[in-house]
């Protein structure tokens, strides 16, 4: 058993993919608290003047107490029409990029989940990409499971929850993974040191990195993108067998 574990971040990055890509499970770190001017609402895309956020409203009340699962979208009348104002700023932005017909509607059939919580919007976008790109794991929810602790133990206390045999950290678990505990459980770690790949940008003369994922799939497609997210990363993907080897 082969996990991932990340937050539900809005529009993630190339990176996500590719870890989910290798991954039988993603476990959705939901359970954790809300953190404000981060991910978790909002993600950077090409926007017509340039680098622009793009976010969804966070409700003041009690956000900063609650958990990512449990934090709701804002509904004041200032942000009544968000959603709308959200996706003409992503026809604004890609409308003439090349497969902008072929993404966008993926996107708008994502955000129409009627939810009054943020993070199941994020969700939902996060499972219409990976289907458009040919990833397939079991989808689990730390706040369904019987799980406890912070950082270090949080992880190993999910990775024993789900049995796992390899977990995929990202580069930055080296800095609090107690790794003697993962290994007195058996649990193998490998760091997924991913390298941000450069593709194709329509309006910009010098690549801009780290931006959202819908970036690269305005530009170049669903199956490109699935060929350009796996060539950032130091793992053997054999796309042949659909088979990636991991490294540690």
């Amino acid at each position: 058993m082969i996990i991932t574990i990340h937050q539900p971040e809005h529009l993630p990055w190339l990176g996500l993919f590719n870890k989910i890509a290798k991954a039988d499970t993603f476990v959705i770190l939901d359970s954790v608290q809300y953190e404000k001017n981060y991910f978790q609402n909002r993600n950077r895309i090409l926007g017509t003047n340039g680098v622009q956020w793009l976010s969804i409203p966070i409700s003041n009340k009690g956000h900063m107490d609650g958990s990512i699962a449990t934090t709701l979208i804002a509904n004041d009348p200032k942000n009544a029409k968000w959603k709308e104002k959200y996706l003409q700023t992503i026809k604004m932005s890609y409308g003439k990029y090349p497969f902008f017909n072929e993404v966008y509607p993926v996107l708008e059939e994502a955000m129409t989940v009627e939810t009054d919580l943020f993070c199941e919007i994020n969700i939902s976008i996060i499972k219409a990409f990976c289907e458009k790109l040919d990833i397939h794991p079991e989808y689990v929810r730390s706040s369904e499971l019987n799980v406890n602790g912070l950082k270090s133990d949080l992880i190993l206390d999910i990775c024993k929850e789900m049995k796992t045999d390899v977990y995929i950290a990202g580069p930055s678990g080296r800095d609090y993974l107690d790794m003697d505990s993962f290994k007195e459980n058996g649990i193998e770690v490998v760091f997924n040191d991913y390298h941000h790949p450069v593709y194709p940008q329509k309006k910009s003369e010098e690549f801009i990195s780290h931006l959202s994922a819908l970036d690269l799939f305005m530009n170049v497609g669903f199956v490109e993108a699935k060929r350009v997210i796996m060539e950032g990363n130091e793992c053997v993907y054999d796309f042949e067998h659909n088979r990636i080897e991991l490294k540690k």
